[in-house]
């Protein structure tokens, strides 16, 4: 429809109406013209069609207002309608407006110079909403007639929009409901999964490495799992990554950050047993994952403190009977007995080592560990390189020292280097005696082999791994059966050094022993006590005048050279450099 079609002559507004010159509301119905009215509800029902097919309240709506003028010959002023329990207008501003005043009929009011019309738009429920148009002449019958079959079949879409988004909007709730629902279950059905892969494996009483490649089959991702001391003890690469466990040696790699709190867990709860978690943290939605994490540390946990427990008991058993071995207070056949139930073959020959080790000091991240466990690392480094050099043996401390019964062919100085790394310091010493072919030749072994660490301590290179074997003279030095010809070797020849110096604290005993032990080789010497040639030349003069021994002398220097081993050996303070 076009303009023309509403444009046929009208009474002019000024010759109706009051003496006001506006003419009165005029109702829909008055004169009909029955033709154009048809007309124009062949036009409405084009509109309607386009309006319906849009199932979007903007889509109606924009169908609508470019469409209003060519049906009515009017042009669109404001839609207002209700939302729920808001009033809101098109176009314009979506903020609640108060509620209009009730049409029933379209009503024509001046607007100016121009003509305004107002109809009822259809609602659902409630009071209906209101189409407002303008014109530039008044309308007539038929232009009524068809604005308000317009503000009906306007209410109409509106409606139908409505319910379509209703449709859509609870369709697109349903389908995230069921998206919901199915991540649940997924979710559900993977923690039993879980639940069931760890439960099994710990009923089967499987190891670390099958734990930790149960988590990383699980998720996907690399595993790895940490000492108490921060050291890994296994990788597992997840199939993300690569395929296969690759376990490591834990004294080969340090602690790493993991980074977020989500990709570690303590296993067990307990700082002591140590960590397990993911080497490339999972998303924080990836409840899946955390929820994997968490329960195989559990099972990890209650698997690390049975071993804890029984290698406890083990210990206790191995420290039992590496005391009675020693002292002596058992017999033979009792102790193999005693040996074969803890494993361990008692009737081959065997090296008894004593290996000392200062005990590091707790870092602050360790303050949480129980101080046992930090303690007995050493136990735990010792036993590691024991089964590297594929030695059984018992293990237990003793008088600060650790003890070692393991079958003969230990190499001692691949211990010593074991430790070293495992320890992360080399101020240790390990000592070893001669063979034990029998139990009753332990205590004279252990008695050999703490000879030999205190000769070590007491040397110019007080680190490191020695053999009794290798004493020499020394090992006679440190027979406690000669200790009273001993220390009238060390009085007769050292007397009047250790007096004067304990008297004007020097080191006239110390620098002769460093002499003595260099061959007099005054360089040698000099660089050792960190002194200059004149201060040596001038306290081996002192040496000379004071002990009235002359240096020169070979009988001189023998008895002078084992006198200060002596007194090394038995008196300076371990560590003390020469």
């Amino acid at each position: 429809m076009t303009r023309s079609r509403w444009s046929a002559a009208r009474p002019d507004p000024s010759s109706q109406g009051t003496g006001e010159g506006f003419p009165e509301p005029q109702q829909a119905g008055d004169d009909l013209d029955p033709r154009r009215a048809l007309t124009g509800l062949q036009e409405l029902m084009v509109l309607s069609m386009l309006m319906f097919d849009r199932h979007q309240v903007e889509g109606v709506m924009r169908v609508f207002a470019s469409s209003v003028r060519a049906v009515t010959g009017c042009e669109l002023v404001e839609v207002r309608r209700r939302r729920g329990n808001t009033w809101i207008s098109w176009p314009g501003p979506g903020s609640a407006l108060p509620e209009p005043e009730p049409v029933t009929k379209p009503i024509v009011q001046p607007d100016g110079s121009r003509w305004r019309c107002t109809t009822a738009i259809a609602a659902f429920s409630g009071p209906p909403g209101r189409l407002v148009l303008r014109s530039a002449t008044r309308p007539d019958a038929a232009q009524l007639f068809v604005i308000e079959r317009l503000g009906h079949l306007l209410g109409a879409a509106l409606m139908d929009a409505e319910l379509h988004e209703r449709d859509r909007r609870r369709a697109h709730e349903l389908d995230q409901l069921n998206n919901q629902l199915a991540r649940t279950v997924a979710s559900l059905q993977h923690r039993q999964a879980v639940q069931e892969a760890f439960t099994n494996l710990t009923i089967k009483g499987s190891d670390e490495q099958e734990l930790a490649a149960a988590l990383g089959e699980l998720t996907g991702g690399t595993v790895v799992v940490r000492d108490a001391f921060g050291h890994e003890t296994t990788r597992v690469v997840g199939a993300d990554q690569a395929t296969g466990p690759s376990p490591i040696d834990g004294s080969d790699r340090s602690s790493k950050d993991l980074g977020g709190s989500t990709s570690i867990a303590t296993i067990g709860g307990r700082r002591d047993l140590g960590t397990i978690g993911f080497e490339t943290p999972p998303t924080d939605d990836d409840e899946d994952a955390q929820f994997a994490l968490r329960y195989a540390a559990t099972a990890l946990g209650l698997l690390k403190a049975h071993l804890q427990a029984v290698a406890e008991i083990e210990n206790r058993l191995s420290r039992d009977l590496v005391e009675d071995l020693l002292e002596a207070a058992v017999t033979p056949e009792a102790a193999e007995a005693r040996a074969a139930a803890q494993g361990h073959d008692l009737r081959a020959s065997h090296d008894v080592i004593v290996v000392a080790w200062p005990t590091p000091e707790p870092k602050p991240e360790d303050s949480t560990i129980m101080p046992s466990i930090r303690f007995d690392k050493a136990i735990n480094q010792v036993r590691q390189a024991m089964a590297r050099q594929r030695r059984p043996c018992l293990v237990a401390r003793r008088r600060g020292v650790i003890v070692i019964l393991a079958h003969s062919g230990v190499d001692i100085s691949a211990l010593y280097n074991d430790l070293c790394r495992g320890l992360e310091r080399p101020d240790g010493q390990v000592a070893i005696g001669e063979p034990a072919l029998t139990p009753q030749q332990i205590p004279r072994a252990y008695a050999q082999a703490r000879r030999a660490l205190t000769a070590r301590q007491q040397s110019s290179k007080p680190y490191g791994a020695t053999a009794y074997a290798d004493l020499g003279v020394t090992r006679i030095l440190a027979i406690e059966e000669n200790a009273a010809e001993v220390e009238r070797l060390i009085s007769d020849w050292l007397g009047g050094l250790l007096d004067y110096d304990k008297l004007h604290g020097t080191d006239l005993v110390p620098t002769l022993a460093a002499y003595l032990d260099r061959g007099g080789n005054y360089d040698e010497t000099a660089r050792a006590l960190s002194v200059h040639r004149n201060t040596l030349r001038y306290r081996l003069a002192r040496i000379t005048k004071i002990s009235g021994h002359d240096l020169i002398e070979v009988d001189t220097r023998l008895n002078l050279h084992l006198a200060t081993r002596a007194w090394m050996q038995r008196h300076k303070p371990p560590g003390q450099s020469q």
